[in-house]
């Protein structure tokens, strides 16, 4: 029976579910806080350092029941700064990330805030502007527009020929004159009350020809008749009101009334035009009118080339007189967007104000529903929205739909006439299968669409912008996906979370060229049926090659870990952290995991600054801790008000009081840490004597006054200005059985195998302890490792650089299981393990 010996390199493996005779070298059975880093090891995590409790505009920290199944969400602007938002009911709470400062938010949309879970809401920030889509409410249109028709009649004169007759018939009553060879055209169209002569002058013949039906008490021609002339034509209104006839340009009153009217004249019949409505082209329109003169030009009988005009008069204090004709929408059509049933936007206003609002959308500037037809997402409800390309789009069912290019907030095309790049574009993804849209991510590729069972990419032919001709959707994908958890992109590859019935998994999507299938890996396959199938959210850190799974409402955070060379993965891990009190929200914003979780009766903020060097040495400001304290909730102590100090002695008792910033968790241990103080401004740092020793801390609330304190026996009020409060956490590492490898992948089971002792080496390590679970027990005991003699700096962290700890076992590989383990403030660093035995092949060769 030989003796062996065998070398662990490292602890990157992270865990894996496979039986320990398949594990790799360097993974794990279970690794709870741990966090794997290339150059240090396998980490004991970084505490969570606190921030501050949410608290409400007047001071008071909100309760349990007042943010319980609230919505949350992360304002992410970088060097500007980050805040935390929650939606519960039709309220909006908005804190800074960085300190918890409450901001003041106007809510000016109330009525909008309908949904009730996480679900029910999408954000998409940008810039100052973060876009909240209520996924519930269906969009609609604002109501059609209405007019009168046949309530404006323009008489156009083209020639004018001394002799010829020029008859205009109103209500079927003739108005006719003759031209002399001294009538003009002003003659004919413009009234002139000192030359009236109804034989030769148009507007003169109708105006006493409407005042005779007048006199008559013909109902046809009841109410205010207004006769407006130009140099090229005569416009005439007609409204309720009492019988008159107007022609000074007055504004029409009352409602407008149809009338009918036709013309003729001159030579053949065609020196005097009239339309109201519409004309068959732009040829026919006059060179001067009214502000607001809308009319159809209809081209041909098909509807498809029909356009809407309306005049702009120069003159804007008239409003009439020279101008142009300019596109517009048909009367009869809806103006555009109703904005109550469209996403609204939180604007950033200031850096502790923002503004809740419906978005004010553009107008709809041309065409009709047949020329301009409406966005396929009206009468759906909208499930996301996104910015790309230079457009702002939406998702809704299975259609993906792009606004006008440079344009945000236009939904609608420029001109009826014809079809230009930047118009939108609307596009269904049409599948064979049932397709929801539910997210997007943007790739060089073009933009990536994801539904819960299909994953599509939209992308524009030959390279070119996106423009309503070029734009064209493929088929990406088949494989499912939680549609209420967001995909995110890292690096180069995009991930996603698949849910099966008891847990879940991870997707990686790494597209190729455009006309190449992705490559999609289920990178938790090692972890098989360890995810819960209650994650319920999703965040990464590419710089940091960190994704992190979110279990809300729990305490348990999931992280996969991975570094590439640049040419392959060196590691790829799993671990999860357990953090204190109960998780809502999470996310990583610029190197650091802010945390948002419930406990006792409030809510706190708390940071996990991601690769923190593991030093062991902290310095405390007066409200700030930097280094990487391994302490949740690390905080430092507060006055509870004015005239009380933060560390008082209680004489009486014997005992320290150190007041906390937040509700101490009942029938927990506290820590009381000491650490290096700040220096004062122009003074060098008085280092504390013992800093880096800890004692255990008990919660108390002051009777009486209900101040929140830390208690421990003693008098530390001279390190007041060194004392780091929090919570130990447990650095928990098991180990699989160990076999003897006959290559990297190849474990020898059939043999015998005892295991002498294991040995550890570390770096940069405090206190750590190890435990031994033998066979068919479920009792894990402490298991001692060989003392040797060792020094540390006095009065400073027990911080080990590099030690060797060396675990006599003598048992036989499949009768022990082995964990490592630590609950002190300070830090840990596993960086490789060797194991010595008797190996016995039972006389067979192995090959």
């Amino acid at each position: 029976m030989p003796a062996v010996t065998q070398l662990i390199p490292n602890f990157l493996g992270g865990v894996s579910r496979q039986n320990d005779d398949k594990k790799l070298l360097g993974q794990v059975t279970e690794c709870i806080n741990g966090y794997p880093d290339p150059t240090y090891g396998l980490l004991k995590r970084p505490g969570m350092k606190f921030t501050n409790t949410l608290k409400k505009a007047n001071g008071t920290n909100f309760t349990k029941t007042e943010l319980d199944n609230a919505v949350w969400f992360f304002i992410e602007r970088d060097a500007a700064g980050s805040y935390i938002g929650a939606i519960k009911g039709t309220n909006i709470y908005i804190w800074t990330s960085d300190t918890g400062t409450p901001c003041t938010v106007t809510n000016n949309a109330t009525s909008y805030l309908t949904g009730t879970t996480q679900n029910d809401y999408h954000f998409r920030s940008v810039q100052d502007v973060t876009v909240i889509t209520n996924k519930t409410v269906v969009s609609a249109m604002q109501p059609a527009g209405s007019y009168v028709a046949n309530s404006v009649a323009t008489i156009k004169l083209t020639s004018l020929v001394e002799t010829y007759s020029y008859e205009v018939s109103i209500q079927n009553q003739p108005s006719t004159v003759t031209a002399q060879n001294s009538t003009t055209f002003d003659d004919m169209l413009l009234y002139d009350a000192s030359d009236i002569n109804t034989n030769h002058h148009l507007v003169d013949a109708i105006k006493a020809t409407i005042e005779a039906q007048h006199t008559a008490s013909n109902a046809d021609f009841a109410g205010v008749w207004y006769l407006e002339g130009y140099p090229d034509s005569l416009v005439i209104k007609r409204g309720t009101g009492t019988n008159a006839v107007v022609t000074d340009y007055s504004a029409v009153t009352g409602t407008p009334v149809a009338f009918d009217i036709d013309a003729k004249g001159g030579l053949n019949n065609t020196a005097v035009e009239v339309f109201e409505d519409e004309v068959e082209n732009a040829t026919k329109l006059p060179l001067e009118s009214f502000g607001g003169h809308h009319v159809t030009v209809s081209n041909t009988t098909n509807n498809e080339d029909d356009y809407h005009v309306q005049f702009i008069a120069y003159d804007t204090t008239l409003n009439r007189g020279r101008g142009y004709w300019e596109e517009t929408i048909s009367r009869d059509v809806s103006p555009g967007l109703l904005a109550s049933t469209m996403p609204h936007q939180l604007e950033n206003t200031g850096p502790t104000t923002f503004t809740f609002n419906p978005i004010t959308w553009s107008a709809r500037k041309a065409g009709n529903d047949v020329t301009s037809p409406l966005p396929s997402f009206i009468g759906n409800k909208i499930t996301t929205t996104f910015f790309y390309s230079n457009r702002f789009g939406l998702l809704s069912q299975d259609n993906v739909f792009f606004g006008v290019a440079n344009d945000i907030y236009n939904f609608f095309v420029k001109s009826a006439l014809t079809q230009i790049d930047s118009d939108p574009i609307d596009l269904n993804v049409s599948s064979i299968r049932p397709v929801t849209l539910s997210d997007v991510l943007p790739s060089p590729q073009g933009l990536m669409l994801f539904s819960e069972r299909q994953q599509f990419q939209v992308l524009a032919t030959n390279s070119s912008p996106f423009t309503p001709a070029t734009t064209v959707i493929r088929s990406l994908s088949n494989y499912e996906m939680a549609p209420d958890i967001s995909p995110v992109d890292v690096g180069v590859a995009a991930t996603f979370v698949n849910r099966v019935p008891g847990y879940s998994k991870l997707f990686s999507l790494q597209l190729r060229d455009v006309e190449q299938s992705p490559i999609v890996v289920d990178i938790s396959k090692v972890v098989l049926e360890w995810l819960p199938n209650t994650i319920d959210n999703l965040t990464v850190s590419p710089q940091n090659s960190v994704i992190m799974l979110i279990d809300s409402n729990t305490s348990y955070l999931y992280l996969y870990r991975y570094y590439n060379n640049g040419e392959k993965d060196i590691f790829q891990a799993w671990t999860k952290w357990q953090l204190p009190g109960t998780i809502q929200t999470a996310d990583i914003i610029n190197d650091s995991v802010v945390i948002v979780s419930q406990h006792e009766d409030e809510y706190t903020i708390g940071k996990i600054i991601l690769d923190e060097i593991p030093t062991g040495s902290n310095t405390t400001g007066v409200t700030s801790i930097t280094g990487n304290t391994c302490l949740d909730m690390a905080a430092r102590p507060v006055q509870p008000a004015t005239g009380i100090d933060a560390v008082v002695y209680d004489a009486t008792n014997e005992v320290t009081k150190i007041y906390t910033p937040y509700t101490p968790f009942q029938q927990k241990e506290a820590i009381m840490l000491l650490s290096v103080p700040e220096a004062d401004v122009g003074l060098p740092a008085a280092v504390d004597a013992d800093a880096g020793f800890y004692l255990a801390a008990i919660a108390r609330t002051e009777i009486g006054t209900g101040y929140r304190y830390f208690e421990v026996k003693g008098d530390y009020t001279s390190y007041a200005d060194g004392i780091v409060i929090g919570y130990g956490y447990d650095f928990e590492v098991t180990l699989p059985k160990f076999y003897y490898k006959l290559d990297p992948t190849t474990s020898d089971y059939t043999a015998t195998l005892t295991i002498s002792r294991v040995i550890f080496s570390i770096g940069r390590t405090g206190p750590i302890e190890f435990k031994l679970k033998a066979g068919g027990s479920d009792e894990w005991r402490d298991v001692e490792y060989v003392t040797d003699a060792n020094t540390y700096v006095a009065d400073s962290s027990p911080i080990t650089q590099e030690h060797n700890f060396t675990i006599p076992i003598h048992q036989r590989n499949i009768n022990f299981e082995l964990k490592v383990t630590s609950n002190y403030p300070y830090p840990v660093s596993l960086v490789s393990m060797m194991w010595e035995g008797n190996y016995s092949p039972r006389f067979y060769r192995r090959k």
